[in-house]
């Protein structure tokens, strides 16, 4: 162990590369986006927190000099909302000038439908994976099954299975979660959660605006976004029948 000047670690900040979240507000709220050495925790809105780990999930894989980690990279991505859409993801290749089928080939997908298959992923498959560059783990607590003593150990065994990896390829990791049920502030999961996270920003969806919250970041003061939805709908285009296929 060393100690570094005040001044390096500045220097190291400063200049670390930045991956975009897709999300113009986010990034503005970030000062540019997602630090790789920082552990993020999004939480509020489970459709928001969604669409930023996809979004994700496809600028990561960009070239280096482009903004992302390069081509061929890993992406893990742990589904406790249900929500990964392929769809989507190929859409937003598409418009990154990504190949669809080479970005869904790189992200690797483990789907959870208990708090039981949440933890055994976590805590034990997570950190067998190799080369991974980025772990999205979307909501981790979204079936936290009550405020017992067994379940608070157990999300402990989770948090202690995304440290192995952390240590093991030192990846970028951004973690989604709902509001505490009895909270309009704090995270489900509570301390245990939140202390865990270096980053911890909230996302509120209202009638009028989406409301961006940093409540925490290491060298960021605290701050807050609003992204304001337009009075008047976009007209929709009209329907296709298109399918996954199309964009390969």
């Amino acid at each position: 162990m060393t100690f570094d000047s005040g001044l390096k670690v500045l220097m190291r900040n400063t200049h670390s590369q930045l991956i975009s979240s897709g999300d113009t507000t986010l990034d503005n709220l970030l000062s540019g986006g997602f630090h790789r050495d920082l552990v993020y925790l999004l939480y509020g809105d489970k459709k928001l927190t969604t669409n930023i780990l996809l979004t994700t999930a496809v600028i990561a894989q960009k070239a280096f000099n482009n903004g992302g980690f390069g081509g061929g990279i890993k992406v893990a991505f742990i589904d406790g909302n249900n929500r990964f859409n392929p769809y989507n993801i190929s859409k937003f290749a598409v418009s990154q000038n990504l190949s669809p089928r080479k970005v869904l080939e790189n992200i690797l997908i483990s789907r959870s439908f208990t708090f039981d298959q949440m933890v055994e992923i976590l805590e034990n498959k997570l950190s067998t994976l190799e080369d991974v560059k980025v772990v999205l783990i979307s909501g981790i607590t979204t079936m936290f099954e009550g405020y017992e003593k067994q379940t608070f150990e157990d999300l402990l065994r989770m948090i202690d299975g995304i440290k192995q990896i952390l240590w093991k390829t030192k990846p970028l990791i951004i973690i989604t979660a709902p509001l505490h049920d009895n909270s309009l502030y704090r995270p489900k999961g509570g301390k245990i959660l939140s202390h865990f996270g270096n980053v911890l920003v909230m996302i509120n969806d209202n009638e009028r605006y989406v409301e961006y919250t940093l409540v925490q970041h290491p060298y960021l003061p605290e701050n807050r976004e609003l992204k304001w939805k337009p009075r008047k709908p976009k007209k929709k285009a009209p329907l296709k029948n298109t399918t996954i296929d199309y964009w390969f």
